[in-house]
């Protein structure tokens, strides 16, 4: 299954045709707003820090720069992020919602193997093969039928219809953990 990290390098071979298929634009002459995109960096890598080593000083570390970070984007004329986007309610709702879904799937993702081993003492290449390795194949598939339900029938219907799915696979293992393996 670790050979499935190789995929994504696929699409490097692709670069040279987008390149000639792109149509030149007009382009602007903008600033970057390097200080904004450092500040932010700052702050997310203190945040993943605070919730895989639970140290308190990097959530307060967090909290400042992200403090500093929104001040910054405030006052630039060319923020790296527009503080407009805060004030859209809808993107903050999606974004939210997006966001936890993400965290509890990739939670249970992690979860899955640690239960494999413990529940019903599997191997670590049974695991990888049986779980994994169609887990990966299963996100190429439904990534491009979500892709392709979001363009007919929008993104309101795609999200409902993934978080259903997701409520009923928990559900589902919920009531057959007990049971073999191979059932669940």
């Amino acid at each position: 299954w670790s050979y499935l990290l190789i995929l994504p390098m696929i699409t490097i071979v692709t670069i040279p045709f987008l390149i000639k298929v792109m149509v030149p634009g007009k382009s602007t002459k903008n600033t970057l707003d390097i200080v904004g995109i450092v500040l932010m960096s700052i702050s997310i890598i203190c945040f993943m820090l605070f919730t895989t080593n639970y140290n308190w000083t990097f959530l307060i570390l967090f909290t400042i720069f992200f403090v500093i970070f929104i001040k910054h984007i405030s006052r630039v004329s060319n923020p790296f992020i527009n503080p407009k986007l805060g004030k859209n309610i809808p993107f903050m709702l999606g974004l939210f919602s997006g966001g936890l879904i993400f965290s509890i799937v990739a939670g249970f993702i992690s979860m899955v193997p640690y239960m494999m081993k413990t529940i019903y003492h599997v191997n670590v290449a049974t695991i990888g093969n049986s779980a994994f390795f169609p887990g990966t194949m299963s996100v190429i598939v439904f990534g491009y039928f979500g892709g392709f339900l979001v363009d007919r029938k929008g993104s309101l219907f795609v999200f409902i219809l993934g978080s259903l799915s997701i409520s009923i696979s928990f559900l589902t293992i919920a009531f057959f953990v007990e049971f073999s393996m191979w059932l669940t």
